[in-house]
């Protein structure tokens, strides 16, 4: 019995190294596949955010060329007082003084 005991264990010790290398190996690939697919899909990601902007930004630059020259005029103003607004600075005294309320 004992030695029925030893062959066992002996057999068993000898697949112990073999059984954790094939494990570490499996577990090294999986990472890696799921990291390739994230940055290609980063990837993807990004490319299609970068059309966007552009589409947006063309559609803008079309809107803006539609306008009279009067109004985009008007339109630049406006859009220098909320820049100026969203930095928190108040306009001018004199023009706070002097801005006609009543049209």
């Amino acid at each position: 019995m004992k030695f029925l005991f030893r062959i066992v264990s002996l057999f068993l010790i000898c697949l112990l190294p073999l059984m954790s290398i094939a494990q570490e190996k499996a577990k090294d690939k999986a990472p890696a596949t799921s990291r390739v697919q994230k940055k290609a899909a980063k990837k993807k990601w990004k490319e299609q955010r970068k059309m966007e902007m552009q589409h947006e930004k063309s559609v803008k630059k079309h809107h803006k060329r539609l306008q009279q020259k009067k109004t985009r005029k008007t339109m630049r103003k406006e859009k220098q007082k909320g820049e100026k607004l969203r930095k928190n600075k108040r306009e001018f005294f004199l023009v706070r003084w002097f801005k006609n309320r009543h049209h």
